[in-house]
């Protein structure tokens, strides 16, 4: 295996089909440890897993490209959540962290979208899938369990 280089970037653009017009649509997300000389930024993601049928909420903490023999593919570090059930009282999807530091990586490609995802608060120890962002946000997820 001959690895001719490994070059990272720090944001990406989706394209996905729009569950409410079947359109076209193009998110951008940042992976970056210093966003405006401000601190860290790194977005989440909703990634299509195997089989093609499961997808699954993540942080992303690295982009970058690897040449290898000639073909050049475009890669992702994650750090994927657990998907709770949805709230009772909010109805909003839960997350928790991955006990251990699970890290994965995926080929770019397998990203769907970009998703706003709440961190935890002093009321409420879970992370919280906003839904209400857009109106392809709020069809793609008012399925998930």
């Amino acid at each position: 295996m001959l690895i001719n280089q490994v070059t990272p970037f720090s944001s990406c653009r989706v394209t996905y089909d729009c569950q409410e017009t079947g359109s076209k649509c193009t998110d951008l997300f940042r992976v970056t440890d210093s966003w405006q000389h401000e601190g860290p930024r790194y977005d989440c993601v909703l990634i299509q897993g195997w089989p093609r049928s499961s997808v699954f909420f993540a942080q992303a903490l690295g982009l970058f490209s690897v040449s290898l023999c000639g073909q050049t593919h475009d890669l992702a570090i994650l750090q994927p959540f657990t998907q709770k059930q949805r709230n009772k009282v909010t109805g909003y999807i839960e997350l928790e962290e991955v006990s251990g530091g699970r890290y994965e990586f995926c080929f770019v490609e397998s990203i769907i979208r970009a998703v706003h995802i709440i961190p935890p608060t002093p009321q409420n120890s879970r992370f919280v899938v906003q839904d209400l962002v857009d109106s392809d946000a709020y069809l793609r997820f008012i399925s998930m369990k």
